[in-house]
């Protein structure tokens, strides 16, 4: 259980007890339930998890539960304790002020990279989580493929209200903001859908579903019109580039070593690949892994993205992008078709074309 090996980094340091207020997404990793407000406080030895009386008391293994209006700050404010864990991103400067008054003569360290490492390889549950928001994921895609195909959606913000509508009709929210970009729009990484209309050229879809609190993560580029031979010629080198990587995983060290390997394929184009080749997810949309550390091996039941993008300035951009599960070999566990789907002009209904 993840929450007995944090309590081993807690003995290891020296650190008495760890507190973690909402909205901090690690009182879901250790509690695996949601609450519209609590605190969890965690020791060497035991954890106790504060929460208002407006929820239901769970039943949660390893985790005394009470009441938040209880007095949390008198149960916690034991003796000895010269050591206090925090997740200094997680925790508000208010929240941080009000422990400070209570625990006075106190070390505070930030166990962020003690939490980095334990979430860094999934369990089995939450890789089951995480399949299934891809799998919604996929389903959405398909919608909306063949939505475009009936020429019903003719913005960026049609393309993802319908998507973002789909998911929730899927009984889930998106993993964060659906990005829909069309033409020189998807030349601006996390371009913010608008009221551009749809229009020949490249459309860039970059989106995910969220399934029990973890996420799903895929881009996928399409052809609005008749394409040339140089667009063409641009996104089968990407796809080129996205496979080769994937495949090269199994045989990779370190993540660092996978980006590098990434740029080369792209050989020229690797002027206009200008973000890290992927990142971790899993709770959060971006987490650890971390491509740019030189140090990061690729490790049994981590979970990240393999995203490369080439981005032509005032002209388009491209970006194929997968989640994979490394459980020995790389698996893929997005699985929508990325032959490239061009879409007729007679099929959108803009005068743009």
């Amino acid at each position: 259980m993840k929450l007995h090996e944090f309590q081993k980094s807690l003995r290891k340091n020296g650190i008495h007890l760890a507190i973690f207020v909402h909205p901090d997404p690690m009182i879901r990793y250790f509690t695996q339930k949601e609450f519209s407000n609590a605190l969890l406080v965690i020791t060497p030895r035991n954890a106790t998890l504060f929460m208002t009386a407006l929820d239901k008391k769970p039943h949660i293994s390893g985790i005394d539960v009470k009441e938040l209006s209880k007095g949390w700050e008198k149960t916690i404010k034991t003796k000895n304790v010269s050591k206090v864990g925090i997740h200094k991103k997680e925790m508000s400067v208010q929240f941080y002020d009000k422990i400070k008054k209570i625990f006075t003569k106190t070390q505070f360290v930030d166990v962020s990279s003690s939490l980095y490492t334990l979430r860094q390889q999934k369990t089995s549950q939450e890789i089951a989580a995480i399949r299934k928001a891809c799998s919604i994921t996929d389903t959405v895609f398909n919608d909306v493929v063949t939505e475009l195909k009936k020429g019903t959606l003719r913005t960026e913000r049609d393309v993802a209200l319908f998507m973002d509508t789909r998911m929730r009709n899927n009984g889930v929210e998106p993993a964060f903001p659906t990005i829909v970009a069309m033409g020189k729009n998807a030349a601006i990484p996390h371009h913010t859908p608008s009221t551009a209309s749809l229009s020949r050229g490249f459309l860039l879809l970059d989106f995910g579903a969220r399934y029990k609190g973890y996420c799903a993560d895929m881009s996928r580029t399409m052809f609005l019109g008749t394409i040339t031979n140089k667009e063409k010629k641009h996104y089968d080198q990407l796809l080129c580039c996205q496979e080769k990587t994937i495949c090269h995983i199994d045989t990779c060290s370190t993540f660092h070593e996978l980006d590098a390997f990434a740029r080369k394929e792209l050989d020229t184009n690797a002027q206009y690949f200008v973000h890290s080749l992927g990142h971790g997810l899993g709770m959060e949309i971006h987490e650890h892994p971390v491509y740019s550390d030189k140090r990061t091996k690729i490790e049994h039941n981590m979970v990240f993205t393999v995203e490369p993008g080439v981005y032509f300035p005032q002209q388009y951009g491209l970006r194929i992008e997968d989640t994979i599960l490394f459980n020995g070999k790389a698996k893929v566990l997005t699985k929508s078709s990325k032959k490239l789907i061009c879409i007729s002009s007679t099929k959108i209904r803009t005068k743009d074309f």
